[in-house]
């Protein structure tokens, strides 16, 4: 990031996340919670500098700031205006290249996307952790937990299937570009098609793998037209301090990932969504996230259409094959 792109678009980055107030509160609470007297802390993706400035304020003996962008220039100079210059030692790099003097008592990062780990964060905590921390050291944040919901929303699928209806002109490449791809949207609970399912809970401090991997199976609980999936996080910095970023909380800068289906569903209650995700680096030592995910879903109104359409009497067997006669079942 050059100093003219910095000024650019690395502004609108820093301003919402630093005028973000819930990401603000609970990561000043968390560090001045758990950085001690004397600690030496590590700032993974330092950004502007702010937190390796609250950890000397905390009381942080010295700062070690890793950061791979220009943006460490920006951080400096913040330093050096808090007279905070001499305590933080910037090093600008990738945090998986970078050896350090000593250890550290407490290692405080954001490197957290809107679905929670698809900066990959698993692949530089965990590095960072082996290398970087005494046995026994802190993580700022300690894990996360990821939420995902089914969900109808006409106005945010609209963005994508905007690249085919373009006049004239054949945009489908870009249409199977972006089909597959998270958007960072703001989802509302009455979007949801089914209570969220938490998928899984990751101990920050003790994770082994780099990658990510789930299937889960999510029952409609309302009819609609189904667009995609929603995700979440909810991630807890130290003890009594989390964030939290559902539909059903304060918004944040992080809003929610939306991963968009290629064409809409029509579902109606008791559907199944088969979906499946795996998040991981695109290749080794890149903070570039790879998300592959995959779905199908059951067509159970077409089934009841063809059932209906046999004509079946109300006390013969369900011919869905549930067993039951079909008054029970399908003719409902």
């Amino acid at each position: 990031m050059t100093q003219s792109s910095l000024a650019q678009t690395g502004y609108e980055n820093y301003y919402q996340m630093l005028s973000d107030k819930v990401r603000m509160d609970a990561y000043r609470d968390a560090i001045f919670k758990t950085v001690k007297p004397g600690d030496i802390v590590v700032d993974m993706g330092a950004g502007t500098g702010l937190l390796s400035i609250w950890a000397l304020q905390a009381g942080a003996k010295k700062v070690y700031a890793i950061e791979k962008t220009d943006a460490i220039n920006l951080a400096r100079e913040v330093a050096k205006a808090n007279n905070y210059l001499n305590k933080i030692e910037f090093i600008n790099s990738n945090s998986i290249d970078v050896e350090l003097p000593e250890l550290a008592n407490v290692l405080v990062s954001e490197t957290l996307g809107s679905f929670g780990i698809d900066e990959n964060t698993l692949q530089f905590t965990q590095d960072a952790r082996k290398r970087f921390l005494v046995e026994g050291g802190k993580l700022i944040p300690q894990s996360i937990a990821l939420y995902v919901a089914p969900v109808s929303n006409a106005d945010i699928y609209n963005k994508v299937d905007f690249w085919r209806h373009i006049p004239d002109i054949n945009f489908s490449p870009a249409f199977d570009l972006f089909s597959k791809k998270i958007m960072i949207e703001t989802i509302n609970n009455q979007d949801l098609l089914c209570e969220p399912t938490c998928i899984a809970t990751i101990d920050l401090s003790n994770i082994t793998g780099e990658i990510f991997n789930t299937r889960l199976y999510m029952k409609i609980q309302r009819p609609g037209v189904l667009h995609g999936v929603a995700g979440w996080f909810q991630c807890t910095l130290c003890e009594g301090i989390e964030i939290n970023t559902s539909p059903d909380h304060t918004s944040t800068h992080w809003k929610q990932a939306f991963f968009p289906f290629k064409d809409p569903i029509d579902v109606i209650t008791g559907d199944i969504l088969d979906w499946s995700v795996k998040v991981g680096a695109k290749d080794i030592n890149r903070d570039d996230t790879q998300i592959a995910y995959e779905y199908r879903c059951t067509q159970l109104k077409n089934e009841k259409q063809h059932i209906q359409s046999l004509n079946i009497g109300r006390n013969e067997p369900c011919p869905c094959g549930s067993g039951l006669k079909y008054k029970k079942c399908c003719m409902h």
